[in-house]
């Protein structure tokens, strides 16, 4: 991708400046913000162009609309007018239906994508999901993220939403069930960490590396994935049904059996040591 005018709506946020500074070797970067003087503030501090979103987007070769999940067809549907047909439109949610469908409606050249990243991490060997929807051009977005040395892996948006509903719906529900349990408890974080081990520790921080993002993040990624809901209902009866076998050996060996098979327990087994040897070397340390 060289010499492209680039935009992106919402290039104020962590993302949005991410991206800016990975695409602009070589391109125009140019973006808008939730106002004219923030988007001057943050464009001036990286030497790149800014403007109202609809002004902005006229003759861009790509837009990517990186703002939160929650207003993202609002902004799609606010400067799809005002894109040309042949623009590669992009969004960057963890939601992916609607976005795509939304930009469809305004462009031949649809691309959805989800960086399953952090900003503060390095892109080289993350998890790129691209959900191209209209045209060939998404191609270059495909080439950029594999110059990056991420892993990218190609599907549809109702494929990717399903998906999603386990790899986060469940996981961050799952995640926000034990803080509550947690945080009902008698005994308090720092007492726990006296009887805590190595696998419980990378649990608990993980917890704890979600609750420290903002809430509107996870707020937005429960409540605007439709597959979530069914999810969470399937969360709620699982508890129920592992409750009921407790005390019954013969049942809960034979889940636990069943349960096991859903994984590649020899891997997980080899992946969870390396990372507790590391973490037992730095508590020695």
């Amino acid at each position: 991708m060289i010499d492209e005018k680039i935009v992106i709506v919402g290039g104020t946020g962590q993302f949005g400046q991410h991206l800016g500074k990975l695409l602009e070797e070589h391109n125009e970067i140019t973006i808008s913000g939730e106002s004219l003087e923030e988007a001057e503030e943050v464009a001036n501090k990286h030497g790149w162009d800014f403007g109202e979103n609809t002004e902005i987007v006229k003759d861009a070769d790509v837009v990517i609309v990186a703002v939160p999940i929650a207003v993202t067809v609002d902004v799609i549907e606010e400067i799809g007018s005002h894109i040309s047909d042949d623009t590669l439109f992009c969004d960057i949610t963890s939601v992916k239906k609607k976005p795509t469908e939304a930009m469809k409606q305004y462009s031949d050249e649809v691309l959805g994508m989800h960086p399953m990243y952090a900003p503060s991490n390095s892109v080289e060997g993350q998890k790129i999901v691209l959900t191209p929807i209209e045209g060939k051009k998404w191609t270059a977005m495909e080439e950029f993220w594999n110059r990056k040395d991420a892993h990218i892996h190609v599907t549809d948006a109702e494929s990717h939403d399903k998906a999603m509903s386990l790899v986060q719906g469940l996981m961050h529900f799952s995640e926000l069930v034990v803080s509550e349990t947690i945080r009902k408890s008698d005994m308090s974080g720092s007492e726990m960490s006296e009887y805590s081990s190595p696998v419980y520790q990378l649990i608990t921080d993980l917890t704890a590396r979600m609750l420290n993002q903002k809430s509107g993040l996870y707020g937005s990624i429960q409540a605007e994935n439709p597959e979530n809901e069914k999810v969470r209902e399937r969360f709620k009866e699982s508890a129920e049904e592992i409750q009921e076998i407790i005390g019954d050996e013969e049942a809960f060996a034979e889940k636990f059996e069943e349960l096991g098979e859903e994984f590649d327990l020899e891997d997980a087994q080899e992946r969870t040591d390396l990372v507790i040897e590391h973490l037992s070397d730095e508590v020695r340390k």
